[in-house]
Order: structure tokens, then sequence, then C-alpha cells
């Protein structure tokens, strides 16, 4: 599988450069091959050491042009007048070994090349400096959407161990009132003591008739 994917906008009747660079630096490579992945499956060039390069469809012949056959890993190759029904997933793929023990080793990158064409339009328009922006606008407003969520956060725990809970208000009315027991207390003791001094009268008077009648 390739590595990554270069997405390229043309107009219709324009030319693009494509550069297909092997992931795998170990042996050489014996052959190449073109492909197309998304909107058709089908192989549009093959290319073998010794041997001329296929193209499939005859049409195609005339406007693809192969250079660097397989030099250093790369292989070099030119799409010229392109139509809208060029547009699609271009993947390169190298064979390393021998037949029938080949292996199949992956481009680095895969080609998506989408064309403007307005005479059929059979696919929607691509304005590429609109997508970027676009991917740009995501990505900003989902970081700003972070860093928003993180200061709420940090504010709500840094509030919250600040809390204090609230000390209930005791009435003057209770106030008043535990005070008078007390009073009550000091009315009920004065009360003992003059009815002791009362008694201690009445005693003090019986014994001094008596002195009097002894004498």
């Amino acid at each position: 599988m390739a590595w990554k994917h270069f997405l390229v906008c043309r107009v219709r009747n324009s030319s693009i450069d494509i550069s297909c660079e092997s992931s795998n630096k170990e042996g050489k490579p014996f052959a190449f091959s073109l492909e197309r992945r998304l909107l058709q499956s089908r192989r549009v060039l093959y290319l073998s050491e010794g041997l001329l390069s296929t193209i499939n469809k005859s049409e195609d012949k005339d406007r693809i042009t192969v250079r660097d056959k397989l030099n250093n890993h790369t292989v070099h190759l030119t799409i010229s007048n392109l139509q809208g029904q060029d547009t699609d997933v271009y993947h390169c793929e190298f064979y390393y070994g021998s037949l029938p023990h080949d292996k199949n080793i992956p481009g680095k990158m895969d080609f998506f090349i989408y064309v403007e064409d307005f005479s059929h339009e059979p696919l929607p328009s691509c304005d590429c400096l609109s997508y970027l922006s676009l991917l740009y606008v995501i990505s900003g407003a989902a970081c700003l959407l972070g860093v928003l969520v993180f200061t709420l956060a940090a504010a709500y725990c840094c509030k919250r161990p600040n809390r204090r809970k609230p000390q209930p208000v005791v009435p003057v009315y209770e106030e008043m009132t535990g005070v008078r027991p007390a009073k009550r207390k000091a009315t009920s003791c004065q009360a003992d003591i003059a009815k002791l001094e009362e008694e201690n009268s009445s005693v003090a008077t019986l014994f001094s008739k008596e002195n009097l009648y002894v004498n």
C-alpha cells in the first residue's frame, strides 16, 4: 500500500508529470505498472525491463510518455491531453525478484488526479484552494473548541474548592429565649433566701418569748 496520497487538479487538455518511486531500495525491479484504483479498476501501463511499454487502451498510447525506465527505482511519465474521464486515483507498483516468485512493492505515493472538464462535467467541479481552506477552517475550529473546553474545566476545578458551607443564622429571639431561664433561676433563689430569713426571724422571736417567761 502506498505511503500517502498526492492531490493534483488540472483542467481539460492540460498535462501532468508523475514520478513513481519505489518504497524498496534493495535489489533492482524488473517491471513496473501504473493502475487506476477508484473510479475505474484497471491497468493503464505495464513496463518490463528490456521490452517496450504496454499501454492497455489504444487512445492512451499517444498521450502517455515514459522516461527513465526503472532507473534508481523510479519511473517518470507524462500524461498529456487530459480529459474529464482521466479523473481517478493512480497507483504505482514495482516488481522485484523473478517469475513466478516475484514480489510486488507499491510506490511511495498514490496520485489523486482531478481534471475539470466543463464540456462534459462527468464529476462535480473541484476547487483545490477551497478544499484546503475548508480543511484549515475545520482544524482551527477543532483546536479552538479544545482550548475552550480545557479553559472551562480548569475554571470549574479552581472554583470548586473555595466554596464554603453557609453557616446557619441564629434568630435573635432564640438568643433572648436562652437568657430567660437564668433570670428565672435567680428569682427562685432569692425567694428561697427570703423564706429562710422569715423562718429564722420566727424562731428568734419564739426564743425571746420563752426567755421572758423564765425570768
